[in-house]
């Protein structure tokens, strides 16, 4: 009895400890440092809600974007419209040569953004609107129009849609690069907004289909489009606001740097930023990782047939994007960004693996689809945290950074998708899938499961090809804390230089601590006079040289004399050239 009370006891201690532990981080963060950033960091609570929660605008935005995805899965534009597989991988190669074609102006854009306010809230602001009208403009198509009519149509306004919109949603990711400078913060950041915003596409998820019981064709009327995207998009731009207004960007730099990004210029230093290309290779190849998620979209229209439990498994199968989101940074803290990569890859490729054996499994095709999308939830702190590593990298080899022009290297990938885009629509086709605009044949397990094995192939080799790339991946956490503490000294002795010792040496303005002020100020001052002392070790010996060719009296030395000392200091002359100077 006594041993049992102990252990109840026990029991209840930890359990108790664990409850004071989260009411302590709970105070932390809501109370300790709402308005002053923990010590060692940058940002305080109260922006980090407002960078959460404003994200939130961005993905209500990204939901409906989702809904008219650009294949043959799009019930807007692929039942209703009537748009083939083909044509969309067609609509997708211009989208891709137009993203192509002006990536560089977006790129030049980005680094030089005018009127001070940094390179990624700006474009927030600017491209919330039409991104949400453009997006809207899509669910007033009239089914009835002629087929052709409606392919172009639909096919100007995506492209134009797409362009802007893809520069608006990369603006909310490229503020968390600049957001901090600390890299841990940053995935930490990364990780607080990824649970909080995925809520958008949580919510509309389970909500469009529900809504979709009160039209007479549900998720397959068009009027449900002309209600659900323009509501949404609506309440995406007010979202985004907050984003906008709440935050700051910090980079480290002198008081008195002005960017003048030189497109050419940042391209040639871009291509040798071996980072760079680790993080581009990867995403040649994320385009087959959710071949097996996209076929849930199927398997609730086509096989489950029931709204209230597509939005119950809607809602299980949002919490794996949560969870791998949440355990991303205590991962990335454990065995660093780069394994963290590497690992959820092969997740995602080991998952994929399950369905080439059991295709027209619906249990194992849901296990298999929560282990894909837990696996590239990880890679969603992992990524963009590395990618700003990289440019962190770039402005220590540099002394610039290139936000915008680094996107440049995508361009490559861009290419490629023109070509690996038609790979998932000519899979679908190859078995009969939206030929003539008949999806029918879906109803048929005899036509699904072969057709869910191919694609389940293209996962798994996908997925692992990610992975390799970051095995050459060798910018550990260490390394790039030593980069932010020597891009810290830089400025500051920039600061000394421009006579602006002792200001901040963040873009925001915001001051560091009064210590790592002063431990800055004082290692800036010494690299100063270092590499001061070599300068005036030279003007000192050229002003004795210049002494020695003066006489007692200032007058110079006649040129034979002159002549003669310098014939014996030089060792190296011969007997006859030592002769010649004597005669001279």
């Amino acid at each position: 009895m006594e041993e049992e009370k102990t252990q109840k006891q026990g029991a209840g201690a930890k359990i108790k400890g664990f409850v004071l532990s989260v009411l302590g981080v709970v105070k932390r963060f809501f109370v300790d440092n709402w308005k002053k950033p923990a010590e060692g960091n940058y940002v305080s609570s109260r922006e980090v809600v407002c960078y959460s929660v404003g994200g939130m605008g961005v993905q209500f935005i990204a939901a409906m974007a989702a809904t008219v995805p650009l294949n043959a899965s799009c019930l807007l534009l692929g039942t209703i419209y009537g748009i083939t597989p083909n044509e969309f991988a067609y609509i997708g190669i211009i989208q891709a040569l137009v993203l192509l074609v002006f990536q560089p102006l977006k790129a030049w854009l980005i680094d030089n953004t005018p009127g001070g306010r940094g390179k990624a809230r700006p474009w927030l602001l600017w491209l919330s609107v039409p991104s949400a009208v453009l997006l809207s403009s899509l669910a007033f198509m009239d089914p009835s129009w002629d087929h052709m009519t409606m392919v172009i149509v639909v096919a100007a306004i995506y492209v134009v849609m797409n362009w802007i919109y893809q520069f608006y949603y990369s603006q909310y990711t490229l503020l968390a690069y600049v957001i901090s400078p600390n890299s841990q913060e940053r995935a930490n950041i990364i990780t607080i907004s990824s649970i909080v915003y995925s809520l958008a596409p949580t919510i509309t998820s389970a909500i469009i289909p529900l809504i979709g019981e009160a039209f007479p064709l549900g998720q397959r009327d068009p009027d449900l489009y002309k209600v659900i995207i323009p509501v949404f998009c609506a309440l995406g731009v007010l979202f985004t606001l907050l984003t906008y207004f709440g935050t700051k960007e910090r980079v480290i730099q002198p008081r008195e740097y002005k960017a003048k990004v030189k497109f050419w210029d940042a391209m040639k230093k871009c291509v040798k930023n071996k980072y760079l290309w680790i993080i581009n290779i990867t995403t040649w190849f994320q385009f087959g990782r959710i071949a097996v998620t996209g076929m849930i979209t199927w398997v609730y229209v086509y096989i489950l047939q029931n709204a209230g439990i597509q939005s119950l498994m809607t809602l299980v199968m949002g919490t794996a994007s949560g969870i791998g989101m949440f355990v991303a940074p205590f991962v990335i803290k454990a065995i660093g960004k780069r394994n963290a990569a590497i690992i959820s890859n092969f997740v995602a490729a080991g998952a994929s693996v399950l369905l080439i054996a059991f295709p027209d499994n619906l249990p194992l095709l849901f296990i298999s689809c929560y282990l894909v999308m837990f696996g590239i939830a990880v890679q969603i702190i992992t990524q963009p945290a590395m990618n700003a590593d990289a440019l962190d990298w770039q402005q220590y080899k540099t002394g610039d950074r290139y936000e915008g022009v680094s996107g440049n290297l995508g361009m490559i990938g861009q290419a490629i998708a023109m070509g690996t885009g038609l790979v998932i629509p000519a899979i679908q086709e190859a078995y009969g899938i939206g030929v003539g605009g008949d999806y029918e044949m879906l109803y048929d397990a005899a036509v699904r499961a072969p057709m869910f094995r191919t694609l389940a192939i293209l996962a798994a080799v996908c997925s692992a090809a990610c992975a390799i790339p970051f095995f050459f991946w060798d910018l550990s956490e260490k390394k790039h804390g030593a980069i932010i503490e020597e891009l810290k000294l830089r400025a500051e002795a920039q600061n000394i230089a421009d006579g602006h010792a002792g200001e901040s040496v963040l873009s925001s303005g915001e001051a560091l601590s009064e210590e790592e002020t002063e431990r800055l100020e004082e290692e800036a001052m010494q690299q100063l006079e270092a590499e001061a002392a070599p300068v005036e070790g030279a003007i000192e010996k050229q002003e004795l040289l210049a002494a020695e060719t003066l006489g007692a009296d200032g007058a110079e030395i006649p040129a034979a004399d002159n002549a003669e000392k310098e014939g014996a200091e030089d060792t190296a002359l011969t007997d006859t050239e030592k002769d010649g100077e004597e005669k001279k």
